[in-house]
């Protein structure tokens, strides 16, 4: 078989030599041209395919990663629909990895020079092959970790600390045998795409000459552009293939695989700069109209043009006596699930339980966000998460009126904020500051020892002792204190420190994983041990204290694979402060979010008629709706649902499903309300358009 270009001799320089005249060597230039286009076009079709089995192997690898996530609704038909609707992402992503050969190919016709988009393709699909097997293996990792797909998380890699993360990645997880395998399986497929894909189906000679019209060529030209645009589309019809595609199946983790890994990072990356960058409202509400959210969330004060008069409150004065000393604890990871009946024999939640006995407990309870800051970013600044980084943004660097720490200060308090780990991580330490906080302390303040020995900071132990030592009696004081107890890496022996649970409850034994480890778990007993001895001594020393306990986020840890809504949701919310919270209410008959807990202590420290901010309500006001607005779910006495995914509800009660209702819509409206309005108020602030305003 006759190369491709053949005939297109060299020079004594060692150069192609270019025919002077077409008419004087007798040389057809088109059809040489066009030999050259059809061998290479042949050679980038079978890039593309070569491209699209690799995507499409790593979701049956992923299928099987994580099939013991799958719902009984996860039978044969629905992974069909997930393959088939995963393979049009997988064209389009293929497609546009494609193009850059095809355009190599077109300048390698032009040039009758076929070497020029034969190197190019050599190197450009082995860097295709090296940053797919590296995002394939990431991809792997992170759906392990979070559950999901890449999501607005990634973008914790950014803002986070780099040195913790690598630290923490190092330890859990096995980097080197990873590093390994994509080494291994990377030279796996340059040789398969060397010795198997990087050839030519039919000779191109007899290919090209069989189109020897201008017309024909221009023909089969077209033709190829139509099927670039198909592919780049992932669609023959009349719209291209979009996210909400995504969820064809019945099953939520199938949805999630629909996606490649370049499909999720590129929706992740694109919906969260949409976000920050203040381009486009509808992202988050749809039609862009901020006066109509301002409706469907204030439904009573969207008369003015103002969000601040909007969530403006007045103080009914406090229920029993006024707190002195107010805790406000963020205990890392700290979820709803372990404080259920059906898991106390794990013995998790032992100290939380013993202090509800005089507290109040709220089970249906949401957080503000799906990741540490973006919940801090809401206890801080009392703004509903929205997306954006707020602690980097310039407008933060003054508290917002419904900044947390500013309105205490009003009151009379002494603010504070205590941290675990390093105040630079996601510049906490700054942000409180500016946000209103009087003292900031962190890990370093309280290790002095030098560097952490723990990634993410000191055991909690130690952080409680410090703050004992340092909030006195001689003022009334505010508290924040965000632990990091129960953040892997999980090194510690919780046997050795008294964990009792050596092996699984028998009574967990058909719910409970294979590969469960209950050492990891024991941390979370530890930081309940911890949490529960500190609020012990720190009642004994300070009068008319309240704490108000919450978890910063689901710990993504669980007894199985396949935790429902309620159980990858909530987090613990435990009231606790004899002769200061009202009596006789029942916590399994409140509801709410990470929103709610500033303006109810305000209401445990205000006296009547003090004005102030918020988004949220008084969990204990007997007159409002019980409801919780959190970043990730909406809750309920009776149900709770994710409004990123609205086609099933989950009734708390009995763990069923069943379709989302009017009324329950209009829940994710105000939802979508309320991100809108903390959306506007930090990128366009307090003012409102006067109607029809974006």
């Amino acid at each position: 078989m006759q190369p491709s270009g053949a005939g297109l001799g060299k020079g004594p320089c060692g150069h192609d030599n270019a025919v002077p005249s077409p008419k004087a060597a007798g040389v057809d230039l088109a059809g040489q041209r066009w030999q050259v286009f059809i061998g290479q076009i042949q050679k980038d079709s079978r890039f593309w395919l070569f491209a699209f089995l690799i995507l499409a192997a790593h979701r049956v690898i992923m299928l099987i990663a994580f099939s013991k996530g799958f719902s009984q609704a996860a039978d044969a038909w629905e992974i069909v629909k997930c393959l088939y609707a995963g393979a049009r992402f997988d064209a389009k992503v293929t497609t546009y990895w494609v193009i850059p050969c095809i355009l190599a190919s077109i300048v390698a016709a032009l040039a009758r020079r076929p070497v020029l988009a034969e190197i190019w393709r050599h190197w450009w699909a082995v860097l295709y092959i090296l940053a797919s097997t590296f995002i394939g293996i990431v991809a792997i990792g992170y759906f392990a970790e979070f559950k999901d797909h890449f999501n607005n998380a990634v973008f914790g890699v950014i803002f986070d600390d780099m040195r913790a993360v690598l630290r923490t990645v190092w330890k859990d997880y096995p980097v080197i045998p990873a590093i390994v395998g994509a080494a291994v399986i990377s030279a796996v497929l340059v040789v398969t795409w060397r010795r198997v894909f990087d050839g030519i189906w039919m000779q191109p000679d007899k290919v090209a000459g069989a189109v020897k019209t201008h017309l024909g060529r221009a023909l089969v030209s077209f033709c190829i552009l139509v099927v670039l645009i198909i592919g780049a589309r992932g669609s023959a019809g009349r719209r291209p293939v979009q996210l909400k595609d995504a969820a064809i199946t019945k099953d939520r983790i199938l949805n999630k695989l629909v996606l490649n890994p370049y499909a999720a990072l590129h929706y992740a990356i694109h919906q969260q700069l949409a976000v920050m960058r203040g381009s486009d409202l509808r992202v988050l509400w749809p039609g862009g109209d901020i006066r109509q959210a301002a409706a469907v969330a204030f439904p009573v004060t969207a008369c003015t043009n103002d969000i601040d008069s909007m969530t403006e409150r007045s103080a009914k004065g406090p229920p029993v006596s006024v707190a002195r000393h107010l805790f406000l604890v963020v205990m890392e990871s700290y979820d709803a699930w372990p404080l259920l009946a059906r898991y106390r024999s794990l013995h998790l939640a032992d100290g939380v339980l013993a202090l509800a006995g005089d507290g109040i407990l709220i089970p249906a309870f949401v957080p503000a966000g799906n990741s540490t800051m973006r919940s801090m970013n809401t206890l801080i600044s009392g703004l509903p998460d929205c997306g954006l980084v707020i602690n980097y943004m310039p407008v933060a660097r003054r508290p917002f009126p419904t900044s947390i720490a500013a309105i205490f200060k009003r009151l009379g308090y002494r603010t504070r904020a205590f941290y675990a780990g390093y105040l630079s991580w996601q510049r906490i330490g700054d942000f409180c500051l500016e946000q209103g906080f009087d003292e900031v302390h962190g890990g370093g303040d309280i290790d002095q020892g030098g560097l952490l020995k723990r990634e993410w900071g000191v055991e909690d132990d130690k952080l409680f002792d410090y703050i004992l030592r340092h909030v006195q009696d001689d003022q009334p004081s505010f508290n924040l204190i965000l632990t990091a107890g129960y953040h892997p890496p999980f090194t510690a022996d919780m046997f050795k420190r008294g964990y009792p649970v050596r092996q699984v409850p028998a009574d967990l034994k058909d719910q409970c994983s294979h590969e469960l480890d209950l050492n990891v778990l024991g941390h979370l007993w530890f930081t309940d041990q911890c949490l529960h001895r500190f609020v012990v001594q720190a009642e004994k020393g300070l009068p008319s204290s309240v704490f108000a306990i919450t978890g910063d986020h689901w710990s993504r840890r669980f007894i199985n694979d396949h935790p429902n809504t309620y159980e990858r949701s909530a987090v613990l919310m435990l009231w606790h402060g004899p002769g200061v919270l009202p009596a006789g209410l029942r916590g399994d008959r409140l509801a709410g979010s990470h929103l709610d807990i500033l303006p109810t202590l305000v209401e445990l420290a205000a006296p009547a008629g003090f004005r102030y901010h918020a988004f949220g309500s008084n969990l204990f006001d007997q007159d409002r709706g019980q409801i919780g607005f959190g970043g990730l779910a909406i809750v309920t006495l009776d149900w709770i649902l994710d409004p990123f995914e609205p086609t099933e509800l989950l009734l708390i009660d009995d763990g069923a499903g069943r379709e989302v209702t009017a009324s329950e819509r209009q829940c994710i409206r105000h939802w979508q309300a309320l991100r809108a309005l903390s959306w506007w108020r930090v990128r366009k602030g307090r003012e409102i358009p006067v109607a029809g305003g974006r």
